[in-house]
């Protein structure tokens, strides 16, 4: 299974909230082949090939949240968790991606806004992915080919015959 999905899986604990998810963030982390490096946020990873993940818990106001997306963006890790809670009435995780999306140049950086009372997600700067799994077989065969047709076809248009000023016809 894929990292971001094994961090999706992740429950609210009932107790010790804080300390309960950055063992079990931790622990998953280290299946995945991640170190814990010093990083200003929450909890930052690191692999031997240099990918890093970051992570950020955020449960107060809307200047806190762009704070700690701020950090989450200079860290520069590959993939960032943004975990929040819908029960602190402060933002949806809509507006928290408006708010990234807006304020932020998050370039190949993949953000993943994380509800942790109801598991919802948000992943941002992710569509790529999404499209490359989209593709069949047959479609990544038929454009690898090399016949040089192109995989879109132009418009055709009729041609249209006759004189000025007169009534055209088409074939």
């Amino acid at each position: 299974m894929d990292f971001i999905d094994e961090i999706l899986k992740v429950k609210k604990p009932r107790t010790s909230l804080v300390d309960t998810l950055a063992e079990q963030y931790s622990s998953i982390a280290f299946k995945f082949g991640y170190l814990e490096a010093q990083s200003p946020c929450w909890l930052y990873f690191m692999r031997k090939e240099g990918e890093a993940a970051a992570f950020e818990l955020q449960f107060g106001n809307v200047s806190e949240f762009k704070s700690s997306l701020e950090r989450l963006n200079k860290s520069g890790a590959q993939i960032c968790f943004f975990i929040t809670s819908s029960l602190a009435h402060t933002m949806r995780l809509e507006a928290v991606r408006g708010l990234l999306t807006k304020n932020f140049q998050i370039k190949n950086q993949k953000y993943v806004l994380l509800d942790i009372e109801t598991g919802r997600a948000l992943k941002v700067n992710f569509e790529w992915e999404d499209f490359e799994k989209g593709m069949t077989e047959d479609e990544r065969k038929r454009q690898s080919d090399s016949s040089g047709k192109p995989l879109f076809r132009e418009v055709r248009r009729k041609k249209i015959y006759g004189h000025r000023g007169e009534h055209k016809e088409q074939d």
